[in-house]
């Protein structure tokens, strides 16, 4: 799954801003990203509906996707025509 990346210096000093932070694997590259939100300003929510143009670099049973307070309701893989469970 996703491996935690640790504080390093950087050269000149500067501290590298990734500390801590949760970097995606490297098998599956997004390309491009869709977005249509809609925002609930009531509530400070929003639902929407995000698609996701991939480059799958190797083969893989699984893809990881950052979504910290995010619920996501559904989701679909497809190849060209084809529906991939």
């Amino acid at each position: 799954m996703c491996k935690m990346h640790g504080e390093r210096q950087l050269d000149g000093g500067s501290v590298d801003i990734t500390k801590g932070r949760e970097i995606l694997p490297a098998n599956v590259i997004p390309q491009h990203y869709t977005l249509t939100l809609e925002p609930d300003f009531k509530n400070f929510t929003f639902e929407g509906l995000v698609e996701i143009d991939l480059d799958v670099a190797e083969d893989t049973k699984s893809i990881s996707l950052n979504t910290l307070e995010l619920t996501i309701h559904s989701t679909t893989v497809t190849s060209g025509s084809q529906t991939i469970s």
